[in-house]
């Protein structure tokens, strides 16, 4: 550690971490960031160490979504392939991938707040960038991350081979359910809308089986037409309720 140059400036810490070889000697210059910035913000008169901690926190999250953006985008301009009017195709596609990675990066760092400890931007993030790799358009991409969820790197590599050899990690049928699901959860009160639909159809399902005695032939198909609708909405609302619920931990 002796052998280390003492920074003198903010800036001359920060060119020395991010020039640094390991990780000791990152977190060795990270120190004079933050002491050097906390020696900025006091002669500006902020007098708390948190500020500067929390500030270098706030530029490291900031840094690495940028970054992430940047591999998107050069991502989805090599999946373009050879037209005539390729250029904007590449720009369409990278508009594409970035709309569908704010929304990724927005459901990651809503379940992250929820658990910290689980590491869901990251988690996510290499999902998205690996489908990317395939081939995968940024909208399966989008539904591919999510269904996968927070898995380790076997599990990932697995649901990626599957994903090569088929289009979707698992059974299609099971896939088509989570995809739904996420779509309906993705609207503004999709939770809502299942919950009531899944009460409205067992409400009518109720109602129509009671509805038996003293009826003509007309009405007993009417209402039997009406048992049947009614238990099919509630067996895929209940389907529906389920999958949220599984995907909680994803």
């Amino acid at each position: 550690m002796d052998d280390r140059k003492i920074p003198e400036t903010l800036e001359e810490a920060y060119r020395l971490r991010d020039l640094a070889y390991s990780e000791d000697e990152r977190d060795f210059y990270q120190e004079y960031v933050y002491n050097l910035r906390r020696d900025e913000y006091r002669s500006r008169g902020i007098r708390t160490e948190i500020s500067s901690r929390r500030r270098e926190h706030q530029s490291a999250i900031e840094f690495s979504r940028e970054m992430f953006f940047l591999e998107v985008a050069e991502i989805a301009a090599r999946n373009i392939d050879e037209a005539p009017n390729r250029g904007e195709a590449v720009r369409q596609s990278q508009l594409q991938a970035k709309r569908y990675a704010t929304r990724l990066d927005t459901h990651a760092f809503l379940k992250q707040l929820a658990a910290p400890h689980i590491n869901a931007v990251t988690l996510y993030r290499r999902n998205f960038l690996e489908l990317l790799r395939i081939g995968c358009s940024a909208e399966d991409a989008y539904y591919l991350a999510r269904v996968i969820g927070l898995t380790d790197e076997q599990a990932l590599r697995s649901a990626v081979g599957r994903i090569r050899e088929q289009g979707y990690p698992g059974g299609r049928t099971a896939y088509f359910v989570e995809k739904t699901a996420i779509q309906i959860r993705d609207l503004p009160g999709g939770m809502i809308l299942i919950l009531l639909t899944f009460f409205v159809s067992l409400f009518a399902f109720v109602w129509a089986a009671n509805e038996w005695g003293g009826r003509s032939a007309g009405e007993i198909v009417f209402i039997t037409l009406g048992l049947i609708a009614a238990g099919a909405l509630m067996l895929v609302s209940a389907i529906f309720i389920v999958t949220f619920i599984r995907s909680i931990n994803k």
